[in-house]
């Protein structure tokens, strides 16, 4: 059962981040009618080093904390993804930073804000489920 526990995990890290990929590009079209064209591989290379490297422990580290703080699994599934949401200035900075400085107002900050609150939800809303499938077989 640990394997698939871990499998399932690994599927969800997939999936948030794509998830964020596609925030990414939605917020681009909505609010700027643009697409990516030749930055695409850019976009994918930054926020995937900044999704390994600053998201996904912080992701581990507040799902872990929750669980073994919080006792209601109701509370919990809602303190996933809001607060895995709400560490998406870190990953934002780092990328900004790596830039040589970029505004944290910048319209390239803000599509990342979205990028990274979209995949700190859906790993959150992930996490939760798969705890609760595997809390409630024992």
């Amino acid at each position: 059962m640990r394997l698939l526990r871990y499998i399932l995990l690994l599927i969800v890290f997939m999936l948030s981040y794509w998830a964020g990929f596609f925030s990414y590009e939605s917020t681009l079209w909505l609010v700027w009618q643009q697409t990516l064209g030749g930055d695409k591989r850019a976009v994918i290379y930054w926020s995937l080093l900044a999704y390994l490297v600053i998201s996904v422990p912080l992701y581990l580290l507040i799902c872990y904390t929750i669980k073994t703080k919080i006792k209601r699994n109701s509370a919990r599934m809602f303190c996933y993804p809001t607060m895995c949401a709400l560490t998406f200035i870190l990953p934002t900075a780092f990328i900004m930073i790596s830039f040589g400085g970029g505004s944290f107002f910048s319209a390239e900050s803000q599509l990342f804000y979205s990028f990274f609150a979209s995949s700190g939800i859906v790993f959150g809303v992930g996490y939760g489920l798969i705890s609760h499938v595997f809390e409630s077989k024992h």
